[in-house]
């Protein structure tokens, strides 16, 4: 699915390049459809634990392929309005009954590993897919609508045809340890609310993280094609980096819980964020837009990538750790990302017309910035109570 999700995002600013889209209409591609996704994603994790899991996964896979599909022959920019927001309110409803799926599968001991398994999925996936469609853009941009349509069908294919293995029941002191109980191996975890702050900080970092995943995803194509004469394989090229630190990011949180339950790591990924905004802000300004080439902006991009997944997988991590309303927490989690990818397209779009190509990334730092003056209010309130009680 998430094949699916790279081709659509990245063929959908090509297509608005292609039907001639300003700054303020590009930036309403991914607002408006962000928006609705939205309320979508915070009720379909709910809806999936009262008519099942599958029941909602695999419709909406259905009419995302349909809807990417039917983006192929869009000839205005309102029809690629129309289309794209289906499409992306499809992916609001699949995401969260997934992640939900995962956390109903996932005895106490194994969530960690199984949630990293899962990201490592859709990273390592995306990052390929996004490698691949450097190459397949140079065959038309229809091809990757086509393509893009394949995946979402194969992912509700594997969804209907996934068959659970059956979990054996061992027994501690002679009673039943049934499925959902932590087995006598499984290593301790605690609760989500253990965790105190942490799950507030987290989402903030999210947040952000994902405030630049729609400038990057959405606005950087045009401004890459356009403002810096860069190639499409060029572009895709550089999206495809964006991706692969992404992944790697993932991977790096599941080789060990080095940064579970610790503050530093997301103050560490917030500072590499904003340091990457500030570059990336710095290369589009007059000044130096001239002399900035692709490597360097896709070395931005992936510095940030890995920071974004470190944010990613706490937000994610603490919100199923409580083990109570995990299709809430995954519809909030999910909500997260539609709420900033609006605020991304819909600012940073209208930023981008009024001010300039640096304005995006201006954006981006000093959100950023806000975050990290957030977090260390968050955390210095919290120790003043520790101490207090």
């Amino acid at each position: 699915m998430e094949s699916g999700l790279v081709l659509l995002q990245l063929a959908v600013p090509l297509l608005a390049v292609r039907l001639d889209a300003n700054w303020t209409q590009l930036g309403a591609i991914g607002w408006i459809a962000q928006a609705v996704r939205m309320p979508i994603c915070l009720t379909s994790g709910h809806l999936s634990e009262r008519v099942g899991r599958a029941a909602i996964i695999v419709p909406a896979a259905i009419v995302c392929a349909a809807m990417i599909a039917a983006l192929a022959r869009a000839g205005t920019i309102t029809h690629e309005i129309v289309l794209y927001t289906i499409a992306l309110a499809s992916i609001g409803a699949f995401y969260p009954a997934l992640q939900a799926m995962i956390g109903d599968k996932s005895e106490l001991g194994q969530l960690r590993k199984n949630l990293g398994v899962f990201n490592i999925g859709w990273c390592v996936g995306g990052a390929i897919t996004a490698g691949i469609a450097g190459v397949l853009v140079g065959y038309g941009l229809n091809v990757l609508f086509y393509a893009g349509a394949a995946c979402c069908l194969a992912a509700a294919a594997l969804v209907l045809s996934w068959r659970a293995k059956p979990r054996v029941r061992a027994r501690r002191e002679g009673l039943p340890v049934y499925e959902g109980v932590a087995e006598a191996s499984g290593p301790a975890q605690p609760a989500g609310d253990d965790f105190g702050p942490l799950l507030l900080i987290a989402r903030l970092g999210h947040f952000c993280g994902f405030f630049g995943f729609s400038v990057i995803r959405i606005l950087f194509p045009k401004m890459g094609i356009q403002s810096f004469g860069w190639s499409k394989p060029q572009v895709a090229a550089i999206i495809a980096v964006f991706l692969w630190g992404l992944a790697i990011g993932i991977l790096l949180t599941n080789v060990s819980a080095w940064w579970r339950g610790k503050l530093w790591p997301q103050i560490a990924s917030q500072c590499v964020m904003l340091a990457c905004a500030v570059g990336a802000a710095l290369a589009c300004s007059p000044m130096l837009a001239s002399a900035v080439s692709p490597a360097l902006m896709a070395a931005l991009f992936f510095g940030f990538g890995i920071a974004q997944s470190v944010t990613y997988a706490g937000a994610l991590y603490y919100g199923l750790s409580s083990r109570k309303g995990k299709g809430t927490n995954t519809g909030i989690h999910e909500a997260l990302v539609a709420a900033a990818c609006v605020s991304g397209c819909l600012l940073g779009g209208t930023a981008a017309q009024h001010f300039g190509l640096v304005a995006p990334f201006a954006l981006l730092a000093g959100l950023t910035m806000l975050s990290l003056i957030a977090t260390t209010a968050i955390w210095a309130r919290q120790s003043a109570a520790r101490v207090s009680s």
